[in-house]
Formats: structure tokens, C-alpha cells, sequence
């Protein structure tokens, strides 16, 4: 609604501003001049294009802004209801409040679930990789940032039309699972006792830390490592099997806690399938035909295959740009591969992968993984329009190299559509942790969902004492993930997060279960209410200005959704739901929906209660956090 209302004043201020001797006026630019002020008694949108026209016009920006008001009071624009310039130079537009009542609870109320949802992507594939953790350990803290951050993006843009798969992938041919090869082949895992009901993930990466410890005390051990990665990376011996086995084994000890967190995938991608597939052998060849990447014959890369940077407007002020794809050694680069995995997601490669089924997630949908023996047509993964690698801020020169890259090659479209989703780090209490250092204790995530489960029972068990134990503690996980979610995505990737259980499980607060609970309360409202809500009320009824307000922030929420996808910044979406659970709890405390003066505003309400439930479930669904019967 909002964006048809805007692209309404965009039309009508364009023709306008042509009317009064105005040139060459992109609507993007009146477009990107429209905002919501602060204030609402400043308007409910409001133009700066005044300004932006002004001296063209040979005018004061008021003047310009009150010539165009007077012409747009001419246009009838839908929803607005009162239009006025305001100094230095603003054009200020008003809500019709009846008609705009009107129009969101009928628009709520006929599209249920649908509200929100666009057709943005009109059916195009985006691949979303996220999660990517090392075979060797659980995930910690900071992997689950990674993993609901992409698991909501997925949504987001699944909400909006495209075509999601979602990627996982597994770096199998590391040198930490070498390094667990290693440990288990030499019984080092024989001095990690794992105690009962202890996740395999978690007892992998005890040992790992107990390995890598001790090849830090004994360095000569390393050449031990060297000739285990050797036997990895050839396949097909026994070494290269056993490998493969733990490190299943310890992606599905991952996958219960992903699954705890409702995140799922299409995808498993191994590292050791890529290599088989004989996708990098495909690239060179690909990358050798082109100009732009040359194997050097003196300097200082002499010996190596490398990529001109230097020849990239955006690289000429950098000291050496140019990057190794190809050591002297004949070693790949760690970049090297990340290029053919991008171009074999994007579906320029020929070279095919094999498939197998993993396994029924709790979603209903078929996990599929990458696999040495062929049981799928391949040809329904990867080929997508738009890539989008949620990779940590630290990665982002790497992430920027390969997008350069695929530009060198010719593929313009794919480079654009090629977007690292850089996020920052986790922290609790302050401190770092490390895999190989084994101070992750603590800060694997299990542990914190564990920590943030047993504050989110206590809450329950205080709010309803009597309710069977069982319930309690489906209530409380509910309400921990739900907790966790939240608290992950609430911050823009920009901010590191400082992770503190008594603030992430506040029931009043910008939470989690603050916003469970408004779903809750709402459900309760009209769960007690002896009619339906409909849609023939009095809009008048609802002329409060928390009821206005109320009103206008649905009216926001596809917009909102619209935004948080194309500026992938899913931090908006769930501030947007925060500010509409706050927004409900002003609401009902103030003004009574069972208990109304009269029977017509009563409904009137009852329509607004539900109409806010149901943007609120709508919001939650695409943050992946699902809501509880009671709190």
C-alpha cells in the first residue's frame, strides 16, 4: 500500500515540477527525496525535492515547496488527506486517517498471511550460503550469528519472490579435519573421555583442541598432518574414507543444533566433492583464456598465475593489486577454488556435481548433499541469478578479490550479482574464543541456547506455576530460541554483539519474548471475545492517536519487508517488529477492546487487535521465531 501510495506522489510531484519549467528530473531522485519524519505532526511522509529544485527555478526552496504543494492539491493522491509546505522547504503529506483505516484492515484482514509478501523476484533463483563451520567442532556463538542471519535473509527473499536455496558448505579437505585425522588415527581421542549425553561435535572439538595443543609442544608432529591431508586430498583410500566419515558425523551432530534453531537448508557442499568434480580444473581453463590472468615470467610473482587487478579502475591506487591464484608451488591459493565454486553456483560451469539425499529436516523439506556416486539430477541446484555468501567482516578483501575476479573473466552481471554479506563478531563477557585453543566452552552454542533456556524457564515456571512440567519446558525453548533469534539479528552487521542472557530473555524489553508475548496477549483478546473480528466497522471508532499510530505502522510492514531484503539489512525487520509489538501494548493498556464503551467500538478494536496479530505473525515467521501457546 505505502509503495503504491509513494509511487503516486512520485508521479504527480514529477508532472508537477515538469508544469513549472522543471528539466531533466529523474523520479529516482524525487523517489529517494521521500521519507518519513520523525515527527508525525511534521507529516506522515514528507519531499525534500524543493531544495534539490530550487536554484533551478531561481527560487527559495519554501517558495518552490509552495508552488508545488499548491499543484499537487490539484492531483488526488490516494491515502493523502492534507498536503503543506513547510520552512526551509519541505512538501509534508497527511494521512486520510478514516480512509487509511479502512483500507489496512481490509487489506489485513483479505491477504491473512500474504500481507507482506511481494513479488520482487518473480520466480529468479538466489542462492544464500551461510553457516560454513569447519567439520571439527560445534558451532560456537558467532557461527550461529552467521547461520540465522542467512537463514533470514533466505526468508526474506523467499517471502519476496525469488526462488531460495539455501547452501551449506563443508570444508572437509581443511587442516583442521587433518588435524582430527590425525588425533583419531594416533588414539589421541582415547585421552578425551566423552561423558554421557555429550554432543559428538563437542567431543570433536575436545579433541581437536587436545591435538592441536600438542602440536604446538612437538612441531616435528606436523609432517604427520602433512602426509594425512596428502591421503585426503588424492580420495579413494582409506584415509580419505575415514575422513569423510568423521566429518558426517560431525555435520549432523552440527545440523540437531541448527535444527534446534529452526534453520534449514537445501544444500550440503563438500570441499572434497568440489575437488572430484574436477570443477577447478574446468576454471583454469577458463580463467587461462582470459587475458586478465596470466602466468608470470619475472618480478615478484615470477612463477605464479595471477589476476590483474591492476588493470580495475577501483584497484589503481593500491599499492600491489594484483592477487595469486596459482603459487610458484603449483599450489592453488585459497581464492582459487572460491572462483570456481562461485562460477559453478551461478551455472557457468559445465562440469556437474553428483547428489544424494542427507536427510527430512523439521521443515518437511529434503536435505541434499554433494556426494561421490550420482542419485539426483543435477541440474536442479546452484544456476542462480543472484549469489549471497554470508561470510565474516574479516573475509571481506577475499570476498571483494573473488567478485573482482569473476569481472576480469567478462561475467559483469554475475559480479554484480555476487554479495558478501559481511557481519561482525559475537562476544560474551568479553572475552574471544578460539577452536584451536578449546576456549569455546562455554560459547558454543548449544550451551548458550542451554543458558538462555534454563532464564526463559524460570520466567515460565513463575508466570504459570501450575501448568504440567512438560509444558514448561516446551514453552521455555520455545521462548530461548525464539529469545536467541532475535537477540542475533536485532543489530545491524555492522555492530558486534555483546551477548547478555538476562537482557536476551527480558520479557519486557526490545526482545524476543516481548514481542512472543504482544502475539500472546493478542491471541487471548480475541480468543475471549464472544464474535469474531470483521472488517465492517466504524473508522471513526478508532480515532485515538495510539490507534492511529497503531494503524500506520502496519501500514508500513511491506515496505518494511521490501527494504530489509533489497538493502539486505534484516536488523529493520525486526526493530519494525519490536516497534509493532510496543506500538499493540500501548494500544491495549490504554484503550479497553472486551470491556469497550460500545459495541461498535468494540469491534472496531477487536479489528485492529487482529489485524496486528497478524502483521506481528507474519514478521515472526520470516524471523524464523515461532510463537508459544501461553507465556
Amino acid at each position: 500500500m505505502l509503495t503504491e501510495v509513494i509511487e503516486k506522489i512520485v508521479d504527480a510531484t514529477y508532472d508537477s515540477l515538469v508544469s513549472m519549467g522543471v528539466k531533466d528530473i529523474p523520479k529516482k531522485e524525487i523517489t529517494s527525496s521521500i521519507s518519513q519524519p520523525p515527527d508525525p505532526k511534521l507529516g506522515n511522509l514528507s519531499s525534500t525535492i524543493a531544495f534539490r529544485v530550487s536554484k533551478s527555478l531561481k527560487s527559495k526552496p519554501i517558495e518552490t515547496a509552495q508552488q508545488l504543494v499548491e499543484k499537487l492539491k490539484a492531483t488526488k493522491l490516494p491515502l493523502i488527506g492534507k498536503i503543506e509546505a513547510a520552512p526551509p522547504g519541505y512538501v509534508n503529506f497527511y494521512f486520510d486517517d478514516l480512509e487509511l483505516t479502512k483500507i489496512v484492515i481490509n487489506k489485513v484482514f483479505s491477504e491473512g498471511e500474504n500481507y507482506g509478501k511481494l513479488q520482487l523476484g518473480r520466480g529468479e533463483k538466489v542462492l544464500v550460503e551461510h553457516t560454513a563451520v569447519n567439520p571439527t567442532k560445534p558451532l560456537h556463538i558467532g557461527h550461529l550469528r552467521n547461520a540465522v542471519l542467512g537463514d533470514v535473509v533466505a526468508n526474506l527473499y523467499r517471502n519476496c519472490g525469488w526462488n531460495v536455496e539455501v547452501q551449506n558448505f563443508i570444508d572437509d579437505l581443511g587442516r583442521q579435519v587433518g588435524v582430527l585425522v590425525w588425533a583419531f588415527l594416533n588414539n589421541i581421542h582415547l585421552q578425551v573421555p566423552r561423558e554421557k549425553d555429550t554432543k559428538l561435535d563437542f567431543w570433536y572439538g575436545l579433541i581437536y583442541a587436545k591435538a592441536a595443543q600438542l602440536l604446538k609442544e612437538k612441531p616435528e608432529l606436523e609432517k604427520e598432518v602433512d602426509e594425512v591431508m596428502r591421503s585426503m586430498e588424492m580420495g579413494n583410500n582409506e584415509i580419505a574414507d575415514f575422513s569423510r566419515h568423521l566429518s558426517e558425523m560431525c555435520v549432523e551432530s552440527n545440523l540437531e543444533t541448527t535444527t534446534r534453531a529452526n534453520i534449514g537448508y537445501n544444500l550440503l557442499v563438500w570441499e572434497s566433492d568440489i575437488a572430484r568434480s574436477k570443477i577447478w580444473e574446468e576454471t583454469l581453463k577458463k580463467l587461462e583464456k582470459s587475458e586478465n590472468f596470466v602466468w608470470e615470467t619475472e618480478g615478484e610473482y615470477k612463477g605464479c598465475f595471477v589476476a590483474k587487478f591492476s588493470r580495475m579502475e577501483e584497484f589503481k591506487d593500491k599499492k600491489n593489486p594484483d592477487k595469486v591464484i596459482i603459487r610458484s608451488t603449483g599450489v592453488p591459493t585459497y581464492i582459487a577454488h572460491d572462483i570456481a565454486y562461485q562460477l559453478w553456483k551461478f551455472g557457468i560451469l559445465e562440469t556437474k556435481m553428483k547428489y544424494r539425499p542427507w536427510n527430512t529436516q523439521f521443515n518437511k523439506q529434503i536435505l541434499w548433499t554433494t556426494a561421490p556416486t550420482l542419485s539426483k539430477d543435477s541440474d536442479e541446484f546452484a544456476k542462480a541469478k543472484k549469489v549471497i555468501n554470508v561470510i565474516g567482516y574479516e573475509q571481506e578483501y577475499l570476498q571483494q578479490a573473488l567478485k573482482s575476479s569473476i569481472k576480469l573473466l567478462g561475467y559483469h552481471e554475475e559480479a554484480e550479482n555476487s554479495i558478501h554479506l559481511s557481519y561482525k563478531h559475537v562476544k560474551l563477557a568479553g572475552e574471544r574464543f578460539s577452536g584451536r585453543e578449546g576456549n569455546w566452552v562455554g560459547y558454543h552454542a548449544d550451551a548458550v541456547i542451554n543458558q538462555t533456556l534454563i532464564r526463559a524457564y524460570l520466567q515460565v515456571s513463575k508466570n504459570l506455576p501450575d501448568i504440567p512440567e512438560l509444558e514448561k519446558r516446551e514453552l521455555a525453548e520455545i521462548i530461548a530460541v525464539g529469545a536467541v533469534r532475535f537477540w542475533l539479528i536485532k543489530f545491524s552487521t555492522e555492530q558486534t554483539i555483546i551477548f547478555d542472557f538476562d537482557k536476551v530473555t527480558n520479557f519486557d524489553g526490545e526482545t524476543g519474548p516481548y514481542i512472543q508475548y504482544a502475539v500472546v496477549r493478542a491471541r487471548s483478546i480475541l480468543e475471549k471475545a464472544d464474535k469474531k473480528p470483521t472488517t465492517k466497522i466504524k473508522p471513526e471508532k478508532l480515532s485515538d492517536e495510539k490507534e492511529k499510530t497503531l494503524i500506520q505502522h502496519i501500514l508500513l510492514y511491506p515496505q518494511t519487508v521490501k527494504t530489509a531484503t533489497e538493502q539486505l539489512k534484516p536488523h529493520l525487520l525486526a526493530e519494525y517488529t519490536y516497534q509493532l509489538a510496543l506500538k499493540f501494548s500501548k494500544f491495549y493498556e490504554s484503550q479497553p477492546v472486551l470491556t469497550a464503551q460500545d459495541e461498535e467500538t468494540k469491534k472496531a478494536r477487536l479489528a485492529l487487535v487482529h489485524a496486528t496479530k497478524q502483521t506481528l505473525e507474519n514478521a515472526l515467521n520470516i524471523l524464523g521465531i515461532q510463537i508459544p501457546s501461553k507465556m
